[in-house]
């Protein structure tokens, strides 16, 4: 995806230096325009650059209908065909702007370097219509909190846990494995005035983290997900996830996640805006989590804009959700803000810190207790990433973090703190 829009974006800068010194070559060269014909001319190039490519083509070849001979707006047709994806027509309007034995040389030039640049996408278009991406991670990490205990073995009121429920500390090994695959359609998708690609994108995912000494705590998650994909270059782009999760937990079934989470970015100078929502649903297996089953849902907006030539980003964003459980003292909504920066630290290198806010009630009365859960979380997480380039080590990146998380909850039993650090090596091929 990536790799798509930094190639758009290359294309339609070429493009744009192209158009003006074409068009530059043929204003001397065409002067003889009618008033109406020049108005639907300027109307047909505003339309274009408010982005309706589509109206803009049609204003155009009424001016090239009432006048065939007017390069200047042929050219400029050229233009708006490649921006509605169309690459055989503006190759067509091109070539005959070029075959014309009346256009100056240095618009000549131009419309070659054009021509050139439609050339190249239409084949990387058609080129691999099928693409495969796997990658793999190894890591280890120290967790000082496992089974995610609270701070005492005392609680409020003299009640004292069982030894079993105080925090426990254990090093992990984190194993994590995956495969996309992407139909990048040759097709162009009209929506509205946008012309937009299609593709359709199916991954499926391993992740896997054993501890050394607490093995009821060992985590495994098998993860299929698909969905399809538009993207309106330079524009937007929106994706629709269909996502199962397998869990497993100490070896033994979890319970199965279904979500579905639609996910629209606008793009602006040096930014981005998402919105995003999640549908989730938990069904869980084991006797113990009675009454946990339950529908979430979730919905925001997040903004992230580049600094000092992209070596700095920015990110922050706000969400709120609700959760339905079968059982009311599991049923809760509440909302979470999150801001956050990357930046390009050093050749190949990037450090990163985030930070969220995450404020939760819960609908029942806690057993014992009494009183429902009120709770906000904390979280801190910084960290670190290095892709090597050459050596032995060449494609592989090296990535580390540290994370701490303090609950503070009514109820004391979910007060804790955590702290989570460590260190990856991976690649993708």
């Amino acid at each position: 995806m990536n790799a798509l829009k930094a190639e758009t974006t290359g294309s339609l800068k070429l493009t744009c230096l192209s158009v003006m010194l074409a068009i530059a070559g043929l204003n001397s060269a065409t002067a003889q325009e009618t008033v109406d014909t020049d108005k639907l001319f300027k109307e047909g190039i505003f339309l274009r650059e408010q982005g309706q490519v589509f109206s803009s083509i049609e204003a155009l070849e009424t001016v090239l209908s009432n006048n065939p001979a007017l390069n200047r707006a042929r050219l400029e047709l050229a233009v708006a065909y490649y921006r509605a994806l169309n690459y055989d027509q503006a190759n067509q309007q091109a070539q005959k702007v070029l075959d014309d034995p009346k256009t100056p040389e240095n618009v000549r030039l131009a419309v070659l370097a054009f021509l050139a640049q439609i050339k190249r996408d239409q084949v990387a278009l058609v080129a691999k219509p099928h693409t495969f991406e796997g990658s793999i991670s190894l890591g280890a990490q120290y967790d000082s909190n496992v089974n995610v205990g609270p701070g005492g073995a005392i609680l409020p009121g003299g009640l004292i846990l069982d030894p079993g429920s105080v925090p426990k500390h254990d090093w992990a090994a984190v194993v994590q494995a995956g495969v996309t695959h992407t139909y990048n359609s040759p097709s162009v998708v009209r929506i509205g005035e946008t012309a937009t690609r299609f593709l359709w994108q199916t991954s499926a995912g391993l992740y896997q983290k054993n501890y050394f000494n607490e093995t009821d705590f060992n985590l495994t998650a098998l993860s299929l997900s698909t969905g399809p994909v538009f993207v309106a270059p330079d524009k937007w782009r929106a994706k629709l996830n269909l996502q199962v999760d397998g869990l497993w937990l100490g070896g033994n079934y979890l319970g199965l996640y279904t979500s579905l989470s639609p996910t629209v970015t606008l793009q602006l100078k040096n930014g981005e805006l998402t919105w995003d929502a999640l549908v989730l649903n938990k069904a869980f297996d084991r006797d113990i989590d009675v009454g946990r089953d339950s529908n979430y849902y979730s919905t925001g907006l997040s903004y992230g804009h580049l600094f000092l030539q992209g070596k700095l980003a920015v990110q922050g964003g706000l969400h709120v959700f609700m959760e339905d459980a079968s059982a009311n003292r599991f049923t809760n909504d509440g909302w979470e803000a999150f801001v956050g920066a990357n930046v390009v630290a050093w050749q190949n290198g990037n450090v990163y810190a985030r930070y969220s806010y995450k404020d939760t009630k819960f609908d029942g009365v806690e057993p014992v207790f009494g009183i429902s859960r009120d709770e906000y979380e904390k979280r801190l997480e910084v960290g670190f990433g290095h892709n090597f380039k050459e050596g032995f080590a060449k494609d592989w990146r090296l990535s580390g973090s540290w994370q701490k998380t303090e609950n503070n909850s009514s109820v004391s039993i979910y007060t804790y703190s955590r702290h989570i650090a460590g260190v990856t090596v991976g690649r993708s091929f």
